[in-house]
């Protein structure tokens, strides 16, 4: 899979281990990752200002969307635009779940239930069991577990979209119950 590094550019390069990505060479994949894989680590390590772990997990879920998916650039500087701001994408993807996990595991820790202001935690209770069990689950999976509306479809074997249908159904039928 490697052409002669001395006649070959680094756009001839991207251009060609990205064709070959594309059609599928697990060749190519390993090209790209020895070549640029430590660049993409560092990168992701100085803007978040995180462990190297954190960085090699995002670089980790990069590689699975290239390989899925990957771009045909005709670039060097290309290929690692889309790989970094992919990655970091993925990072910013993982600080936003973790700050969100952390907030609920505080709330949970001191006792809090925050659906709607307002209404305390017995009387929560209570409007939540006027709800079928369907609707109870796919709150919770959604609001106190904070699953993803995909995950949440996969666990239960529907489309993304039936399962945002049901659970904005669910949240209207809560505010109905908790209007005054």
């Amino acid at each position: 899979m490697h052409a002669d590094p001395r006649t070959e550019s680094d756009d001839e390069w991207a251009a060609r281990v990205t064709r070959a990505a594309r059609s599928g060479s697990s060749e190519a994949l390993a090209e790209i990752y020895d070549r640029c894989a430590d660049d993409v680590v560092a990168a992701i390590e100085r803007i978040t200002r995180r462990d190297e772990s954190f960085a090699l997990d995002c670089l980790q879920e990069m590689f699975m969307r290239l390989a899925a998916n990957p771009p045909v650039v005709d670039a060097h500087a290309a290929l690692f635009a889309w790989m970094r701001l992919t990655a970091l994408n993925i990072a910013r993807n993982a600080i936003v779940a973790e700050t969100r996990r952390r907030r609920r595991e505080g709330r949970a820790a001191r006792g809090e239930v925050q659906i709607e202001a307002g209404i305390d935690g017995g009387a929560m209770e209570s409007i939540l069991h006027q709800l079928d069990e369907d609707q109870r689950t796919l709150l919770r999976l959604r609001h106190a577990d904070g699953m993803r509306i995909r995950a949440i479809a996969h666990a239960l074997g529907a489309t993304p979209q039936a399962v945002e249908s049901a659970i904005r159904r669910a949240m209207s039928s809560l505010r109905e119950r908790i209007a005054p």
